[in-house]
């Protein structure tokens, strides 16, 4: 007898997926009862393997964990949702930013449940290759671009002791639609939209002035609902006015902080150069190598040259990143000449609501942030050694966004 989809989505212990797939189910199901579900045939992989050359590392375990799939009902069901789910480009990326990966009752380690979610986004690695290869982009960036999809596991098992799964569906969308690519020691994400709460201005001079615009800030300057920030007194909402010659507003310090009294500009003197939706060029860190000064130099150079030779009509504004890494609080605690501090320092800083908890999870490589016992952290490196002092102190790391031209 065929489940609902509430009593499956129970079965396997998923918490979250799209309401959409309620008008999807049947038809799926019934496809499911037919004719199977393609994806937990280990044959599948492998023809994955001679066609793309897919999995230059995992592809045992990828078809390891179809077979264990298979025998399940229910994860055979569920991966067949997410399959009919992740085959539709108009549907993909929200359907996997809505789902949460299965789990077992015990939350112990199983392979077919912890993979899912891997073996699920294969099905989209055709319309990957096909979408990029229509784009003309060179065959050694369309194969970075599958292959990096394997990166799942490796970072599934870094959070979870070396148990094989898969981590970040969602995140790898970006991969899958030609959004995000690694050039040299950063990923770059294009397609992307400004989201600091500011407006941008530049002089003649070249120099530049954010003003805070639709954002609430804490009396310390910070956006209110920070961490250590969520008091209300004394906080306001800072917005950018303009009337025929001049903006006013609230500045932006060097710290990312906004300054309580107002500033005005001249219209004559100064342009609007970047606002909240302009296209971006957004910048990723992987954490696979030094974060040298030289490194980033030439991945910014590599970076404007694959720009336009490949997507010369994509207007950008500026370059973007959103990060711990940006937190100006990092050059007291690592020192101004630290590669990380050097990084921050390109960008122009700016505040936004930020829990404090991104370092557990890419620096302590916690899999849950909100369960981290800060007196067991590890003190093997300069940064965790830093990291781990500062929050025993009640301080924390905020994620800063920032912005360069």
């Amino acid at each position: 007898m065929r489940p609902t989809l509430e009593q499956l989505m129970q079965t396997v212990h998923c918490v979250k997926f799209p309401a959409r797939w309620a008008e999807i189910y049947d038809n799926v199901m019934e496809n499911f009862e037919q004719n199977g579900c393609p994806l937990t045939d280990p044959a599948y992989y492998d023809d994955l393997q001679e066609r793309y050359h897919a999995f230059p590392q995992y592809l045992e375990v990828y078809k390891q964990a179809a077979t264990a799939v298979a025998k399940s009902e229910s994860l055979a069901r569920v991966l067949a949702l997410l399959v009919a789910s992740l085959s539709d480009p108009d549907h993909a990326w929200g359907d996997a930013k809505a789902f949460s990966a299965p789990k077992t009752a015990d939350g112990k380690p199983d392979l077919a449940t912890d993979m899912l979610t891997g073996l699920a986004i294969c099905c989209q690695i055709p319309y990957q290759h096909k979408l990029l290869t229509g784009w003309g982009l060179p065959e050694d960036v369309i194969l970075r671009s599958v292959q990096v999809l394997e990166k799942g596991v490796s970072e599934y098992a870094k959070r979870h002791g070396g148990a094989p799964g898969y981590h970040l569906l969602e995140w790898f969308q970006r991969n899958i639609f030609g959004h995000l690519y690694r050039i040299h020691r950063l990923e770059i994400e294009i397609f992307a939209n400004f989201s600091g709460r500011a407006k941008i201005f530049r002089n003649s001079k070249g120099e530049h002035v954010a003003l805070a615009h639709d954002i609430v800030l804490h009396q310390s300057g910070r956006a209110l609902g920070c961490k250590n920030c969520e008091d209300e007194a004394r906080s306001w909402l800072a917005d950018v006015r303009e009337n025929d010659t001049v903006w006013v507003g609230y500045p932006y310090d060097d710290q990312g902080l906004v300054k309580p009294t107002t500033v005005t500009l001249s219209k004559k003197e100064w342009q609007l150069v970047l606002e909240y939706g302009d296209p971006i060029v957004s910048l990723h860190i992987p954490a696979d190598g030094r974060l040298d000064a030289t490194a980033v130099d030439e991945t910014l150079a590599m970076t404007k040259e694959f720009l336009k030779t490949y997507f010369p009509h994509y207007a950008y504004k500026g370059f973007y990143c959103g990060s711990w890494l940006l937190d100006p609080q990092l050059a007291t605690l690592l020192g101004p000449d630290s590669n990380i501090a050097r990084f921050g320092k390109r960008f122009a800083p700016l505040t936004y609501k930020s829990d404090g908890n991104a370092v557990f999870g890419f620096v302590f490589l916690k899999p849950d942030p909100k369960e981290v016992d800060i007196t067991t952290l590890p003190e093997n490196t300069r940064l965790e050694r830093a990291l781990k002092a500062h929050y025993l102190a009640g301080q924390c790391i905020y994620e800063v966004k920032g912005y360069f031209f």
